[in-house]
């Protein structure tokens, strides 16, 4: 299942808060926050981090819930999965090495690019890592969910962070059946992120949590000649 490089494409990316982002950790802090954010250790500090996993999981989201609305229906190269995801994965994981490549060509053009199991995705996202930003707290009140209403005395706290991050975006464009995923991710993701996408990340969103830009501040591309070397293009 392993394609031959043609190019690779570096994007740096910045995500900006515009509402108090949460991504809750699941360790507890012990001192009254019951829904701390997650962080990472560097140079003896803790800092807050946007872990890669979910901004792709929210572009993957985001580009999937566009796709079911239409907005591909125009691109002549952009392809939809033959049949149900879950049943598709089941038989592909049973499937020998040789056989593997028949059952590719019926997957989609957002499943080949953020991947499935039993397929490398060739997009990879680092964890996003701040350039600036505060840490705070805000009380909630619980809801009952039956009653619809706030339930007397259940108050928790919420840890956030506001400010700006950076992080990166790997792209792999792929020979032969990949020529979809490449020209998707030329004239669809590259430009969406270039122009920039307000979307939503983290948890709390029914409370106002988690809007944040996502914008590509630089991006280089490498032929397969040039990361041999290290020698890179810069996109305009």
């Amino acid at each position: 299942m392993h394609e031959a490089l043609k190019n690779r494409y570096v994007l740096e990316c910045i995500v900006e808060t515009i509402s108090p982002l949460h991504i809750g950790s699941e360790k507890a802090l012990g001192f009254g926050i019951d829904n701390p954010i997650v962080k990472v250790k560097r140079n003896g500090k803790e800092l807050p981090i946007i872990p890669g996993s979910s901004i792709k999981g929210v572009l993957r989201a985001h580009f999937c819930r566009l796709a079911k609305s239409g907005a591909f229906n125009n691109f002549g190269f952009f392809k939809v999965l033959e049949g149900n995801l879950e049943d598709f994965e089941r038989e592909f994981s049973r499937k020998k090495e040789n056989e593997k490549m028949e059952e590719f060509k019926k997957l989609g053009t957002l499943e080949k690019l953020f991947g499935i199991s039993g397929l490398a995705s060739p997009l990879k996202i680092t964890d996003s890592e701040p350039l600036e930003f505060s840490i705070g707290t805000r009380t909630h009140v619980k809801i009952d969910p039956e009653k619809d209403r706030a339930e007397r005395g259940k108050l928790f706290s919420v840890e956030y962070v506001e400010g700006k991050f950076r992080f990166k975006i790997v792209f792999d464009e792929l020979k032969n059946d990949y020529d979809d995923v490449n020209e998707f991710f030329r004239e669809v993701f590259y430009k969406t992120l270039k122009n920039g996408l307000e979307i939503h990340l983290g948890g709390m969103k029914s409370r106002g949590y988690g809007l944040c830009l996502i914008k590509v501040e630089k991006a280089w591309k490498y032929s397969a000649e040039g990361l041999a070397v290290g020698r890179a293009e810069e996109l305009r």
